[in-house]
């Protein structure tokens, strides 16, 4: 009889744990309904970055206008690495190929904003490629970004 008192009380115990386990978890808050600091960070920002104008003709010089503009309660990092990488197809000729702070229209501004001019070159589709590396940061974290755009420029 005592190893049936001993099974019959170790089902008890295991079906107590198992409850107080599935309590724990239903009270415990999960990292989705916390969320995750990488997949808020993709999300608490907008990049623009458009060639001013889109269409030129071949000789003539544009602007690219790049701004990183932060969502809600969360900023670029102000002492955090901001940079911005340029390149551009055959037929256009950037004014610079990399960007950091000292080269923000604003460097006050909440919203970082570059503007590079560009010639065109050669007629044709042409692109501006950009990639943006910088720091986006709320009360609770600080995510680095890297992030690639590609900009379409129109020659006549």
């Amino acid at each position: 009889m005592r190893p049936r008192r001993h099974a019959a009380a170790l089902v008890k115990g295991l079906a107590g744990l198992a409850a107080s386990l599935a309590f724990l978890a239903a009270a415990a808050p999960s990292r989705a309904a916390a969320g995750d600091p990488a997949s808020e960070a993709a999300r608490s920002y907008t990049l623009e970055a458009k060639a001013t104008p889109a269409t030129l003709q071949a000789g003539g010089t544009g602007a690219l206008r790049l701004t990183i503009t932060p969502v809600g309660k969360t900023h670029v990092h102000p002492q955090a690495p901001l940079k911005v990488t340029l390149g551009s197809s055959a037929g256009l000729t950037l004014a610079k190929a990399t960007l950091g702070r000292a080269d923000l229209a604003d460097p006050k501004a909440d919203s970082p904003r570059f503007e590079v001019p560009f010639t065109a070159a050669a007629a044709g589709a042409q692109t501006l490629t950009a990639k943006v590396d910088f720091f986006i940061c709320s009360d609770q974290w600080c995510v680095k970004q890297v992030r690639e755009l590609s900009i379409p420029v129109d020659v006549k």
